[in-house]
């Protein structure tokens, strides 16, 4: 009787532990975990836009305004008067590249960096928003404390001195328009009229005269 009543309180404890002794999900889990979906969520989209001036390319292809811009992008703008590119990345900031700039960009959540080629970039940040550009001569970067506005320059390679599209104008480096190369053949040619009446009235007798 004894090991019957035994058998029995051991069955219904058994019951009793299949039935309640699942623990339960824990909230503490389950309400962080949509968020951290959310997080990376926002890394990924981060995009950039692209305003453009003149002649841009992105990733070696020509590029229009309105044009996407992800992370680890080259943008180069041409060597002209004229020619800039601004990339806005939403809620970080903006970058501009002068004529002859050539750089990568990145940025991710409260960071905007890149590597600065060629020529000069501003790079406008809010407040929260680090900035760390590389040059091959060295770093600039901003805390993100508070606003700024970071100018950052690469002397590498040639430099870029844009020329002046007027027309009549001309530059010590620039090539001369017709008009000025007229003007020098003309120049020339008077010149060595001058110089042969002056031999040709050397060698003859006062009383000639050329026509």
């Amino acid at each position: 009787m004894k090991n019957k009543l035994r058998r029995l309180v051991v069955v219904v404890l058994g019951l009793a532990l299949c039935s309640f002794g699942a623990p339960l999900p824990s909230p503490t889990f389950a309400g962080t975990a949509p968020k951290a979906k959310a997080e990376k969520s926002d890394e990924t989209n981060l995009k950039g836009q692209l305003t453009v001036n003149g002649s841009v390319t992105l990733n070696g292809k020509r590029a229009i305004t309105g044009t996407t811009v992800l992370s680890d992008s080259r943008i180069s703008v041409a060597c002209a008067t004229g020619n800039t590119a601004t990339i806005s990345i939403g809620k970080l900031g903006r970058i501009e590249l002068s004529p002859g700039a050539q750089m990568v960009v990145r940025f991710s959540g409260g960071l905007i960096s890149g590597e600065l080629l060629t020529g000069k970039a501003m790079v406008n940040n809010v407040a929260g928003v680090r900035v760390s550009i590389t040059t091959p001569a060295g770093m600039s970067a901003a805390d993100g404390k508070e606003p700024a506005a970071l100018a950052v320059n690469s002397q590498k390679g040639s430099r870029c001195n844009p020329l002046g599209t007027q027309s009549g104008s001309s530059t010590p480096n620039g090539p001369l328009s017709p008009g000025a190369i007229a003007a020098l053949l003309a120049g020339v040619g008077g010149a060595v009229i001058t110089t042969a009446v002056a031999v040709s009235q050397k060698d003859f007798p006062a009383s000639f005269r050329l026509p």
